[in-house]
């Protein structure tokens, strides 16, 4: 069997980038969890009788017994020139949308993307899949065809772009937090709100602020992808890739909270490039003009 060559150019390629924002909302599950334990609320001061981290699992509800709230999609094509267009941009989130309807949102823009599609994320294999896996099987959803691998791990090797790991040579550097790589890069990142007043902002039922923070992070994503595929792809130039991306944001999100950022980062990329523009005709002029010694 002819084993797959990373390294060769698929044309064009097409890539879905997903963020989820969640919390823990019912405390159902996490009381079965207990039950099935046998811990009783003040049986075992200190830490519990079989762990010692700081946060007990019997104690404080972990990622399992989250509830999906907010999910974003983007789906980017790529042009034969290198270029890259926003297909879709859907955000789906509550109060308008339980859980089951999030993620069955989010398994419809999979359905519907190209075949060759793959999954941006950033430490998606082990947060975005794994919770997307756990409300699917919950709510009793299939995956789409093409995207059965998502039921085994996913682990960022299979159609799976998950920069938290390849950005760091496959967990070899120490992980860092999205931010940090965009910082580094100067991406925007976080344009709305911190990132620790997204439970708050969940459990305060201010959704609109949730959905900017979950489409923020999305928008970054798309940003770093086209500084990644340069890596690979030398056809198109990064401001150009970018500006056309942000320009088809502005036009999908008015009215969004982070929209004027993303305004002025294009003003700024723009006179940029003009003035590189008008030095490079000063310079050159003179040969143009025939006037060179």
């Amino acid at each position: 069997m002819k084993t797959e060559n990373l390294f060769e150019p698929r044309r064009p390629r097409s890539y879905v980038i997903v963020d989820l924002e969640s919390a823990v909302l019912d405390e159902a599950g996490h009381q079965r969890y207990r039950a099935m334990e046998r811990w009783v609320p003040g049986n075992d001061e200190g830490d519990s009788r079989r762990y010692t981290r700081a946060e007990c699992p019997l104690k404080t509800p972990r990622w399992v017994f989250q509830t999906i709230v907010t999910a974003s999609a983007m789906v980017l094509t790529e042009h034969q020139d290198g270029n890259v267009d926003v297909s879709r941009f859907v955000t789906l989130s509550a109060p308008d949308h339980d859980e089951r309807e999030v993620i069955a949102g989010v398994l419809q823009v999979l359905a519907d993307a190209p075949s060759n599609a793959e999954f941006v994320s950033w430490a998606g294999s082990f947060h975005d899949l794994p919770l997307i896996a756990c409300a699917a099987m919950k709510h009793g959803l299939s995956l789409p065809a093409n995207w059965g691998w998502i039921a085994f791990g996913g682990d960022g090797r299979v159609r799976h772009v998950d920069f938290a790991r390849v950005l760091t040579g496959g967990f070899k550097m120490k992980p860092i937090h999205q931010a940090e790589y965009a910082a580094a890069l100067d991406i925007p990142a976080k344009m709305t709100v911190a990132p620790f007043m997204v439970a708050k902002l969940i459990n305060a039922g201010q959704f609109e602020l949730v959905q900017e923070v979950c489409e923020g992070d999305v928008i970054t994503l798309a940003l770093l992808l086209a500084r990644w595929r340069k890596l690979l792809d030398g056809r198109a130039d990064i401001d150009v890739v970018e500006d056309r991306l942000l320009r088809s944001i502005e036009q999908l999100r008015e009215g969004r909270g982070y929209i004027p950022a993303l305004q002025a980062r294009r003003a700024a990329s723009f006179a940029k490039r003009v003035g590189k523009a008008s030095n490079d005709a000063e310079v050159f002029a003179p040969w143009l003009s025939g006037e060179a010694a």
